[in-house]
């Protein structure tokens, strides 16, 4: 089939945005997780991410009696009920990493997922 004009096969230059922007972010790790680190989009502290707490903001006001969606800022964030609610721990000094920690419950909407896992690729290591 003849190229495109950026050698792409025509057909797929007929397809939708989309369509080819979907394709393009497949597989690629957005949502916080468990073990992770995210930025708090508020304070822009870094957070570690604990455990999923709730699969939405209803179901955690159901359990906590807590409306995180209309808490402070975030009604000017992307957070919207359908948000998972995450339990986080600020990221501080090496110090205190030892001592108990205080935890935070974040909708999805208010963090920013740092893609970490990407520093464990199968790279190839060298026998000593």
């Amino acid at each position: 089939m003849p190229k495109g004009a950026v050698d792409h096969e025509f057909d797929a230059n007929e397809r939708d945005y989309e369509e080819r922007v979907r394709e393009a972010i497949e597989g690629i790790q957005t949502e916080p997780m468990a073990g992770g680190v995210a930025f708090d989009l508020v304070t822009r502290q870094p957070l570690f991410v604990r455990s999923k707490v709730a699969d939405s903001l209803g179901e955690y006001y159901a359990e906590e009696g807590f409306d995180l969606a209309t808490y402070k800022q975030h009604a000017y964030l992307p957070v919207r009920p359908g948000d998972a609610v995450y339990e986080c721990v600020f990221i501080s000094d090496i110090d205190g990493l030892h001592g108990s920690r205080k935890t935070y419950d974040y909708p999805r909407g208010r963090l920013a997922h740092v893609p970490v896992e990407q520093a464990w690729t199968e790279a190839e290591v060298d026998d000593v």
